[in-house]
Formats: C-alpha cells, sequence, structure tokens
C-alpha cells in the first residue's frame, strides 16, 4: 500500500513538472491556470485556480472555454454558437465579449481547452492562484521551473530505506549519488535556460513628431520618415543566433530580421520609421532574442517561427544527453552520500496504515 501511494504521488509530480515545463516553453496554460479579474465572479473568482481539459477544443452553450484573444488568455462561458464562431460572456459582465465589435468571434482554433467540471460545477481551488501569483512575484518563471525541476528530480530519485536491526524498526533517508547528480543536472539544465532567456531585451530608441523638426537631433516633421541604425553587440566569446522584431506598425527594419554574431562581434540593424502625425513624443522597441550557435540556424529559425520558446527544447535535449551520457560513463549512480535516520514515523507511513 505504501509502494502504491509512493508512485502516485512521483506521477503526479512528474505530470505537474512535465505540464508546468511545456506550459512555461509554450507560453500558454496546459492543465492548469488562474483567473486574474473577476469577469467570471462568482463562478470562478480572480485569483481562483482551475482545472483545464486540454483535450476539448470546443464546446457547447454554457461551458467555461479558456481561449486566446489579442490581448491574452481568456476563460469565459460560451453564450451562443455561430457560424463565425463562439460568442463568449463572463459571468460577471453585462455584455458579451463581442458587442459592438470589442473582439472577433472564438476560433475552435483559438480554444486549449475546457474548465474541467462535476455536473454544472467547475473545479476550482479558491484562492490558490493568489498564492501563485504571489510566488510569481518573487520568482521568474525560470526560477518557478528550476524550482519545480528540483522537486520533482529528488522525489523521483532519491528513496529511503528500510532496515531491521535488535527487533526494531529503523528508517533512513538517503540521497545516492544519482539524486545529487539528477538535481546538479536540472540545475544545470534550468541555469543554461535561465542565462538564454535572461539574454533576451530590447533595443529602444526615441524621437519627436513635431512642427520645429531639424532644430534638435530626434525631431521630425509629422508624416515625414527616417532612417535609423541600431548596433547589436553580442558579448560573449561564442557565437549567437540572433532574430529581431518590432510589433510598431511605424517600424520597418530594412535589413535581415535573422542573423549570427561571432563572438565580441556586432551587427547593425537599419530601419525606417514612418512618423505620425500627432505631435508628441514616441518610444519604439526592437524585440531582440538569441540563441547559442550549437544547432543549425535553420533548424532555430524554423522553430523560432512556432513560438521564439521552442528552440529550447533542442538545446535541452542536447544538454540533458550530454549530462546522461556522462552518467553512464562515469557510473556515477553508485553509492550513498548522505544516510539520515528518521526517528518519528512519516506522514506517508501514517496514511498507509504502516506499523
Amino acid at each position: 500500500m505504501k509502494k502504491l501511494i509512493e508512485n502516485i504521488i512521483v506521477f503526479i509530480v512528474i505530470m505537474f513538472l512535465i505540464t508546468s515545463v511545456m506550459g512555461f516553453v509554450l507560453d500558454r496554460p496546459v492543465l492548469i491556470s488562474y483567473a486574474y479579474s473577476e469577469s467570471m465572479t462568482p463562478t470562478i473568482n480572480k485569483g481562483d485556480l482551475f482545472f483545464i481539459n486540454p483535450l476539448s477544443k470546443g464546446g457547447e452553450v454554457g461551458d467555461i472555454i479558456v481561449f486566446h484573444r489579442r490581448d491574452g488568455w481568456t476563460v469565459h462561458r460560451i453564450f451562443a454558437v455561430t457560424d463565425e464562431g463562439y460568442i463568449t460572456k463572463g459571468d460577471n459582465n453585462v455584455a458579451t465579449d463581442q458587442q459592438d465589435g470589442a473582439y472577433p468571434p472564438v476560433n475552435r482554433e483559438d480554444i486549449i481547452g475546457k474548465v474541467m467540471a462535476v455536473g454544472n460545477h467547475p473545479l476550482v481551488i479558491r484562492g490558490g492562484g493568489a498564492l501563485i501569483e504571489s510566488a510569481r512575484s518573487k520568482l521568474t518563471n525560470i526560477y518557478a521551473v528550476a524550482v519545480i525541476l528540483l522537486l520533482g528530480a529528488f522525489l523521483t530519485f532519491s528513496g529511503g530505506n528500510n532496515r531491521r536491526g535488535h527487533g526494531r524498526k529503523k528508517r533512513f533517508l538517503k540521497l545516492s549519488m544519482r539524486t545529487v547528480y539528477a538535481v546538479v543536472s536540472v540545475g544545470i539544465v534550468a541555469g543554461f535556460i535561465f542565462v538564454t532567456v535572461a539574454s533576451w531585451g530590447t533595443l529602444a530608441f526615441t524621437y519627436s513628431s513635431t512642427l520645429a523638426s531639424g532644430q534638435m537631433e530626434g525631431w521630425y516633421l509629422p508624416g515625414s520618415t527616417f532612417e535609423k541604425n541600431l548596433s547589436i553587440e553580442n558579448r560573449a566569446i561564442y557565437p549567437f543566433h540572433y532574430f529581431i522584431g518590432t510589433k510598431s506598425v511605424r517600424v520597418t527594419i530594412l535589413n535581415e530580421k535573422q542573423f549570427k554574431i561571432d563572438g565580441k562581434g556586432s551587427h547593425e540593424v537599419l530601419m525606417k520609421v514612418s512618423v505620425p502625425e500627432d505631435t508628441k513624443i514616441y518610444r519604439e522597441e526592437i524585440e531582440v532574442r538569441s540563441y547559442p550557435a550549437i544547432l543549425p540556424g535553420r533548424l532555430v529559425a524554423a522553430m523560432y517561427k512556432i513560438n521564439p520558446y521552442l528552440p529550447l527544447i533542442p538545446y535541452t535535449l542536447e544538454l540533458a544527453a550530454i549530462l546522461l551520457a556522462l552518467y553512464y560513463m562515469a557510473d556515477i549512480g553508485q553509492g550513498e552520500v548522505i544516510r539520515i535516520r528518521i526517528r518519528r514515523r512519516s506522514l506517508l507511513s501514517k496514511i498507509a496504515g504502516d506499523g
């Protein structure tokens, strides 16, 4: 019985581990999420955690679905089904999301799942999301993933050992070499992901739309255009693949958006800027993401087009394969490192009813 409960706990941890990492990589909810607003109150209050059935991509009137719209992920109820798509509405909202053209009807491909429910009551953990949000205010996504990975590695690879002596059962907590290696390996992988994502950023510049064009640098006539150069530097000694882009309709990148910069090298980005008619100061940003040039640029580019986080998967797999090969080549999994005697019965033993 105890072994069964341990296996169930390990399975739950591994599933939570996998879905958490998937959610981070894909930048989307997978099996769990929480409400960011009060639009679904009182069914799902702000800060409530809810569970998602990812196999259900559609629904009927009355179902609560999780979908993407232009301002992010949303959980709302299906109000009506039309030929154009689903009409949705928050239980606490007066109008539907689509009233007066505020949002287009929700397409099936925009839906990632339906909120799990028992009867007509969704499965929620009241305030569970608020705890996650509190943790996220202190941890970046990368740190959160690292903590989950470390916890999963520890629970999966560590084990206790019961031995008998002098007629009494003695309990020990063992940290084997493979446990330590697993935790260290997870730290290396998480550290690599953190360093890679932390290197992402933006290049920004400002300019003014003004009738006093030319009197100061960065002042331009409303409705005019100008060209701007920005320099991207690779401060590392190893080459990186770079990808740039902009969400501003006022900025057009004139040269390539994907390129490789050698160690300690740089690259000039040439842009054309269309100055708006409204006279004020504007700020433009160029998104910059980089990946170590240890994988072919075409492979990284193909995955980047799907999602910027997706190229991290082959990098992680490659690093994990190297660590796994080292584990077997060096025969690291032998021997105990720490052996601690536990005098009190564990909570798991009490639940299992083990003497």
